[in-house]
């Protein structure tokens, strides 16, 4: 990550503002297929800054894995405050503050940010059982629904634990299996995601 910071300090200079590692390599749990999810925010972003990144990206060994976030400082500002505070909560800084460049985080925040992803675990989850019936999608869901767990767990203690390994020690049985994936790829199981998203929204 400190090449990667030098790197960019050179080509983005001081429209560099901050950058940050998010994903499981933020938290610590990263394997070896896992993504590099760097978040990047400059003063400008537009079609060249774009280019000169994906140029970058291009010339290094880890390209195939590098994933991740950049964006302007007006466009992070602009973004939905819930997805935000995601944002913010899930990123390890390298370099610059995100304080210095966005509002504080605010209980409002905090509860938008659960109610929008358990609302869409909810309607996707209940979609799929009445229509689609296609029961490999729930892993992917049952990722989705770690953020909300993590995020939930926050809300309701102020806790924040960003490691999911940790989390699991302060959750109940039924999120302690969706953190573990330890749900299968079935009907039933579905209704059981379908069960904690409603009554994740209903405690709200």
């Amino acid at each position: 990550m400190i090449s990667f910071k030098e790197n960019l300090i050179t080509i983005f200079d001081d429209n560099l503002l901050f950058l940050g590692l998010q994903g499981s390599y933020g938290r610590g749990e990263a394997k070896g297929t896992s993504d590099i999810d760097p978040v990047i925010i400059l003063r400008k972003c537009g079609k060249e800054e774009l280019l000169k990144y994906r140029h970058y990206i291009d010339s290094i060994a880890e390209k195939d894995i590098l994933c991740g976030f950049i964006a302007s400082s007006e466009e992070l500002n602009a973004w939905e405050s819930g997805d935000r505070a995601q944002l913010i909560l899930d990123t390890q800084p390298f370099y610059g503050d995100l304080s210095s460049i966005i509002p504080p985080i605010t209980e409002d925040d905090i509860r938008r940010a659960v109610q929008q992803d358990a609302c869409a675990i909810y309607h996707a989850t209940s979609h799929n059982i009445l229509h689609a019936r296609a029961w490999s999608i729930l892993p992917s869901l049952y990722k989705s629904a770690k953020f909300t767990i993590r995020m939930n767990h926050y809300r309701k203690t102020g806790n924040y634990i960003p490691a999911f390994k940790d989390l699991e020690k302060a959750v109940c049985e039924r999120e302690r299996r969706i953190l573990n994936s330890q749900l299968k790829e079935t009907e039933e199981e579905a209704f059981t995601l379908l069960e904690w998203a409603s009554d994740t929204l209903l405690d709200m």
